[in-house]
């Protein structure tokens, strides 16, 4: 089956990504909504990538996002921000189409995107090959900020915090993680990323109760189960990559 389509019939009962496959969930998104979410997805990847319980995580989802090479074809198999890149770079795009059309405010938004697939690539291909430095992260995250026009204070004060991962203190982790969970649960509850990270911050001892105090910022609700990440989410995640991996290595019309 064609990848390619433009009359799919059903398409949401075959799509892959998570967040765009509950179509009444879909329908209420807009394109800001789509921007802030690629630009959250970005940030979390690379919080994920810097956690020794999830980096082989990061590295999958990075790699599969970039698997095409490009994000101007609609892609069932796609991830959640797959899909949310090709919106933001294919107005035509039949995942585009399924969102809340607002034509002037899209039109508003869509002269101040400067999506410039160059900068998305090189932050994917650091991720999946390992090679990303908190240098790398501050540059890149920047000039996706001012590409995806983020106007949302609270998604560029996360933006701040995150991309000095590694030398954050406990405190502040839990705060980052603790704005992106709310964010999240308020907007993109189907979201890939949040159930990684959530279990991350199960794990790690990040998360805050954000559901009881949904405003909670710096309440330490201390540390949660430190085996369910890898039982329940990390082991599924390795063995279908692993498979996915040989398949691109070994499958059909690859030298024997």
């Amino acid at each position: 089956m064609t990848e390619e389509f433009d009359q799919l019939e059903g398409w949401d009962l075959m799509i892959e990504s998570r967040q765009y496959r509950n179509i009444a969930a879909v329908h209420k998104m807009n394109l800001r909504n789509v921007g802030d979410f690629a630009f959250l997805d970005l940030i979390a990847l690379y919080i994920l990538h810097n956690e020794y319980e999830t980096a082989s995580v990061a590295r999958t989802y990075a790699d599969k996002t970039m698997s095409y090479r490009n994000f101007n074809k609609a892609r069932l198999s796609g991830t959640d921000l797959y899909v949310s890149l090709n919106i933001l770079s294919s107005p035509g795009s039949p995942f585009a189409s399924k969102i809340h059309q607002n034509p002037e405010a899209d039109n508003i938004m869509r002269g101040k995107l400067k999506f410039h697939t160059p900068t998305i690539k090189r932050y994917l291909d650091l991720l999946a090959d390992n090679k990303i430095s908190t240098d790398d992260a501050s540059t890149l995250f920047l000039r996706m900020e001012k590409q995806f026009n983020i106007t949302d204070s609270k998604l560029k004060s996360i933006r701040r915090l995150a991309q000095d991962w590694p030398a954050l203190t406990t405190m502040q982790r839990e705060l980052v993680v603790t704005r992106m969970l709310q964010y999240y649960h308020r907007y993109a509850r189907q979201s890939e990323m949040a159930v990684f990270l959530e279990d991350l911050g199960k794990t790690k001892g990040y998360k805050l109760n954000v559901h009881s105090e949904p405003d909670a910022e710096l309440t330490n609700l201390g540390y949660g189960d430190k085996h369910g990440l890898v039982k329940n989410v990390l082991a599924p995640l390795a063995a279908g990559y692993a498979g996915y991996k040989l398949m691109r290595l070994f499958g059909p019309g690859k030298d024997k």
